[in-house]
């Protein structure tokens, strides 16, 4: 009965071909040694993978063990070893964490050398609901408490050999009944009695307390599990397809979101909408849980605009105008190919022979108006924003090119007899925060002539009194 329903779930569960290999990872503990032997019994040809993990003086025994137990079916199987402790102190890791990495890590590095269609490991019922509890305990979302899925893909690991876990759906005490039933006796591994691990303590202590209130609490956990994947699963499927609405651009350590249309989704799809974003730059992590995302949706609701907020696992989010940017903590904030200068201290001089370069092929420059026209006022008032037309009389040449200095003012256009700080002007024309220090003015002496693609002062302003007229442009180059 146990192998027919087994066998279903290795077709229709996880997705795994008859005539294609396996790899099974195996410890020699009672939940992989009852894998091996089923997938075996089914017919799966498969390869046995063993990784020593060094955590207990015993450990060379278990290898050995299981090399055994693999030649009595006649099955090939690869090895491997790594000292834990050792990788943990270097990544500064929980052991836990570091065995989990070691562990696939080198399971799908055999994978791909044996060109194997899957990696199956042991996790059983009782996983689960250990898993689902943890996460419930570490304040997850609806992904969390769906626990463990029958097939999963892991980029992080390979971008095409799927994880699976054939007994998802079995009590360990099934298992345990399984190897009587077969007449073999699995490995004791005694760090599984040690509470000071996290799922250790939920197993021999808090659900045995909660049996004591539901002596069902287990499949309880498990059916919850369940359900909620399915639904899980539906949410997910409309979440992409509002992700793409809200999508702006990406790479794989940066994605764009546009904010007014993240907003107005209601707040479950804006959640998912984030978790699914986070997912995309962290396809490893395993659980994206309920504090981060209600830290990232409110500060999407009340950003200050440059200004950053931690996410989770070295992810931030900035809100720059219009857009919500998640990225990685090392990533600079974009600056969309505006015309900015090299660095904040930048300064050179222009002037119609001497053109400036600025960042991403944008080029300054300044050219005489030799002929006026008749409509001079009129024509000043019709040149796009990359443009100015100024009172060369009222110039001192060369024009120097810079940022602005701290607690500088100026005279925009407009305001005759009135000055403005550049913090305030900034602020004004939305320019993000992190550009202000590289945002290009054009000088005459010590006084602004030109905010370059914004506006010119009113003191270089032209008049019906000019008589020689000096344009400005900024424009990219091939």
């Amino acid at each position: 009965m146990l192998l027919d329903e087994l066998y279903r779930t290795t077709i229709e569960k996880c997705g795994l071909e008859p005539q294609r290999i396996v790899l099974v990872g195996v410890s020699g503990g009672a939940d992989s040694l009852a894998m091996m032997h089923v997938l075996h019994t089914l017919g799966y040809p498969i390869v046995i993978a063993h990784l020593d993990h060094c955590l207990r003086a015993e450990s060379g025994n278990d290898a050995a063990f299981v090399r055994q137990m693999a030649a009595s079916l006649g099955l090939p199987i690869v090895e491997g070893r790594e000292d834990v402790t050792a990788y943990a102190d270097e990544h500064r890791q929980s052991i836990e964490e570091a065995a989990r990495e070691v562990r696939y890590k080198f399971l799908f590095e055999k994978a791909r050398l044996l060109e194997a269609q899957a990696v199956a490991v042991a996790h059983h019922a009782d996983d689960q609901v250990e898993t689902v509890l943890m996460h419930l305990l570490r304040g997850a979302s609806l992904s969390g408490l769906s626990g463990m899925a029958y097939r999963r893909m892991m980029p992080i690991w390979d971008p095409a050999i799927p994880l699976v876990r054939p007994l998802l759906g079995v009590w360990r005490e099934e298992i345990d009944l399984y190897l009587e039933e077969v007449g073999w006796k699995a490995r004791v591994d005694t760090s599984n009695q040690d509470t000071t691990y996290f799922r250790n303590r939920l197993r021999h202590e808090l659900i045995p307390q909660l049996t004591s209130y539901n002596p069902k609490i287990k499949e309880v956990l498990r059916r919850m599990s369940e359900v909620v994947r399915e639904e899980d699963h539906l949410l997910g499927d409309i979440a992409g397809e509002t992700w793409n609405r809200v999508f702006v651009s990406g790479s794989e350590n940066a994605i764009q979101l546009y904010r007014k249309g993240f907003l107005e989704l209601p707040k479950p799809l804006q959640r998912r909408v984030l978790m699914r974003t986070i997912a995309m730059l962290r396809p490893d992590l395993r659980d994206i849980g309920f504090e981060t995302l209600a830290r990232g949706l409110k500060f999407a609701e009340e950003p200050t605009s440059g200004k950053i907020t931690d996410l989770v696992s070295r992810l931030c989010m900035a809100s720059i105008g219009d857009v919500l940017i998640i990225k990685d903590w090392e990533v600079e904030l974009p600056d969309w190919q505006k015309p900015l200068l090299a660095e904040p201290k930048f300064e050179a001089s222009m002037s119609p022979e001497n053109p400036v370069a600025l960042r991403h092929g944008w080029q300054l420059e300044a050219h005489w108006i030799d002929e006026l026209p008749e409509s001079l006022l009129k024509d000043v008032t019709q040149v796009g924003p990359n443009e100015v037309w100024l009172d060369a009389e009222q110039l001192a040449l060369p024009l120097i090119v810079r940022s602005r200095k701290q607690g500088e003012h100026w005279q925009p256009l407009g305001m005759e007899g009135h000055h403005q700080s550049f913090q305030d002007f900034f602020i004004t024309q939305k320019v993000p925060e992190h550009l202000r220090a590289l945002w290009p003015l054009v000088c005459s002496g010590s006084e602004v002539a030109w905010v370059v693609g914004m506006r010119p002062s009113e003191a270089f302003k032209i008049t019906k009194e000019t008589r020689k007229v000096l344009k400005l442009r900024v424009f990219k180059g091939d």
